[in-house]
Parts: structure tokens; sequence; C-alpha cells
């Protein structure tokens, strides 16, 4: 199997770095005629394990209040194997990277044996509400996203 370009040494490597994970169920409105997992279902499931990842690092705890916010500005999905309607899938969100005022982050879904079924990238960046323009991280934010790779 030919890698994504975000996926750096070998994919079992890559794999065993996740350790967060979200459980999503494929809904019947999530699917074509024929019980697929409709192609854009899996950047619906990015978001809903992102926001449980940056709630679990308590990293976005302020978000409506705040005067800076994380947009994403990019997304990738890469499709390795078909995924049904009921199907249950894990969803492992990590931080890959982590600038003065962007963030990477890495997906990984897998199936209830353990089967890779796609996995993905997002970079985001922090911008000022008002402004719209890029703003660093907080210290306190990169202390709780940076994980254990060393900081851009």
């Amino acid at each position: 199997m030919k890698l994504p370009a975000y996926i750096e040494g070998s994919f079992d490597k890559w794999r065993k770095s996740f350790s967060f994970f979200e459980k999503v169920s494929v809904r019947f409105s999530e699917t074509d005629m024929f019980g697929h997992m409709n192609n854009v279902t899996p950047f619906i499931y990015f978001e809903e394990a992102r926001i449980s990842y940056f709630k679990h690092l308590q990293a976005m705890d302020n978000l409506t209040v705040s005067r800076t916010i994380p947009v994403v500005a990019s997304q990738q999905c890469d499709y390795l194997r078909q995924v049904m309607l009921h199907e249950n899938v894990n969803i492992g969100v990590k931080t890959a990277a982590l600038g003065q005022t962007s963030l990477t982050l890495h997906y990984l879904a897998e199936n209830e044996a353990g089967v890779p079924c796609f996995t993905g990238t997002a970079v985001m960046v922090q911008i000022g509400r008002d402004t719209g323009k890029p703003e660093s991280w907080t210290e306190e934010q990169k202390m709780k996203l940076s994980g254990s790779f060393p900081e851009k």
C-alpha cells in the first residue's frame, strides 16, 4: 500500500502513535443507495472526533467567549476500504505538529476488528475572531496541544 505523504515511516508505527479515539456508527443518512458510507462522511467524523479530542485535552474550553478561534485551513482523507451502514468506526486523533498559529492533526479510522478504513490530516489555524488574521497560540494552548513531539 502506498502511504499518503503525511504518514512518515511505517504505517504500523504511525498507527500505534494514536491514543485518543472517538467511536461513531454509520447512520443511514451518511450512506448511498448501496449502503456504502458517503465519501464526505469522514470529514463529519473528523470534526466530531476533533472536538472531542480538544475537550479531552481541555485545550479550547472557552471558544464561545474567546477573541481567537481555530479554523480548518485544509483537510485530506484517504480511503482504504469500504465502510457500510451501521458499521462502528473508531476515529483516532492526534496532534502531528504545532506551529506558532497552526496545528496539524492526523486521523485514523478503524472498524471494530481494528482494520484501518480511512486516514486523514487537517491543518488548523488560530485566527482573531474580529480580524480573521492568524494569531499565536497561548503558552497554555501550546502545552495542551503539543503532545510529545518537538515544536516547529
